[in-house]
């Protein structure tokens, strides 16, 4: 059964699909809201379903990220974004500051941004793709808690956590999330 572009690319023209696709077979217009597959060509392969990081399988990184938590008796506040910093899906446990949800969302962005986990980041990293003049230094943070959702050579997402008493639980929340990411 061939694939239908579903979230979150309705609405955008994300391409991340198109240049995986060894069939080509993954089509727009100028005047099309979205991406399109045409089943007459597709291969049914699954590299655009491999690249795409949607609500569902976010939500499912959520949950992993709750159910650690909770095991480890940490509270914390958790972000999920896509490739373009978009938000797919976010937690905040009970009785965590909601300061944290904002770190959660920069820490993610920064993972995003610069493409590396935000702990292995020093005050002079550079990002290693994006130009430094397109990231937004307010919503930068360079501490513990954020990792790219990488598959193959791209980088899909990000996650970010905050608010556990540790950068160690911050990173095995956050790794606790990635394990669900099979790429």
């Amino acid at each position: 059964m061939t694939y239908v572009i579903t979230e979150p690319c309705i609405g955008e023209k994300n391409g991340a699909c198109v240049d995986v696709c060894p069939a080509s077979c993954i089509h727009t217009t100028p005047d099309a809201p979205q991406n399109y597959i045409d089943p007459a060509i597709c291969i049914e392969c699954e590299q655009c379903v491999l690249v795409c990081l949607g609500r569902e399988q976010a939500a499912h990184m959520a949950e992993s990220i709750r159910a650690y938590a909770t095991s480890r008796g940490v509270t914390i506040a958790a972000v999920i974004l896509d490739g373009q910093g978009q938000t797919l899906a976010a937690l905040c446990l009970e009785q965590v500051d909601p300061a944290q949800a904002d770190a959660a969302l920069k820490k993610a962005y920064t993972a995003l941004s610069y493409g590396v986990a935000t702990h292995e980041l020093k005050p002079f990293s550079k990002p290693m793709w994006l130009s430094p003049e397109v990231i937004d230094a307010g919503r930068v943070l360079m501490v513990a808690g954020g990792f790219p959702v990488v598959s193959g050579a791209d980088t899909i997402g990000a996650v970010g956590v905050a608010g556990a008493p540790s950068a160690a639980d911050d990173i095995l929340c956050c790794q606790a999330a990635l394990a669900l990411v099979s790429h």
